[in-house]
């Protein structure tokens, strides 16, 4: 299926994420089949413990059923898939989607992936859970997307979300530039604002703190144990927002 794309700004915007892959070249094209795997050691093992951040948070197991809104190349899908989760992943990108066929393909994994825009899907609350990762600040229209995830919902499913905090509003301006892309920055409050008025309730906000491993010297000791007061004063600031909430 490909998405119908309306002429006008909110067109543009589309269409520029769209012909992403393309844009990128074939180097660009080459990373988003590694993804995780391919970066550097510390940005790779960032992306495979967040994996680990939304089996835990969204309680993944054998046999429940999840869909993945804006999945890209679809790795954390396929990682789910192989995890007996039955996963299905959505991209407004035809070329995104035509590359995580191929890679499920090539992996075995029985992953059901179809082009479609996020901010306009009805997926018929079949869903045990729903993620968000690094894919929202692709576009403006928050609400849309969240109303997408409730429809796709069971009623008490679960909705994961992983986003860069405000500050992507200017981190992200060189590909908004180079690619046409959207790149904005949310922050907690906005968003917890908008699940709310989406009928989304028990909002939690988690802090991923775990990017690497302490030793036993004084400094490590004494920087993991203040950890979560420096996470919790600086939250305006982190990097990243990670927010869990429930479909009524």
């Amino acid at each position: 299926m490909i998405p119908v794309v309306s002429e006008g700004e909110s067109g543009e915007r589309k269409q520029a994420e769209i012909d992403y892959p393309q844009a990128i070249g074939e180097d660009g094209r080459a990373w988003l089949r590694s993804k995780p795997f391919g970066n550097e050691p510390r940005e790779s093992a960032r992306l495979l413990i967040d994996f680990g951040h939304v089996l835990q948070l969204l309680d993944l197991r054998a046999g429940m059923s999840l869909c993945e809104l804006g999945c890209g190349s679809g790795w954390m899908s396929r990682f789910a898939a192989r995890h007996g989760v039955h996963a299905e992943g959505y991209d407004i990108s035809p070329e995104m989607i035509e590359i995580a066929r191929e890679l499920a393909a090539e992996e075995g994994l029985d992953v059901h992936f179809e082009a479609g825009d996020m901010e306009q899907l009805d997926l018929g609350r079949r869903f045990d859970a729903c993620l968000l990762y690094d894919a929202l600040h692709h576009t403006p229209r928050a609400e849309l997307v969240f109303a997408t995830a409730h429809r796709a919902l069971k009623p008490g499913g679960t909705l994961l979300l992983a986003e860069p905090n405000w500050k992507h509003r200017f981190q992200g301006r060189e590909a908004a530039d180079q690619y046409g892309v959207t790149e904005l920055g949310y922050t907690p409050r906005a968003l917890k604002r908008i699940l709310r008025d989406q009928r989304f309730a028990d909002i939690q906000r988690f802090h991923p703190v775990r990017k690497r491993l302490p030793s036993n010297s004084p400094r490590d000791v004494a920087v993991h144990l203040g950890g979560p007061f420096a996470y919790r004063a600086l939250g305006p600031f982190w990097t990243q927002i990670w927010l869990r909430a429930r479909a009524s």
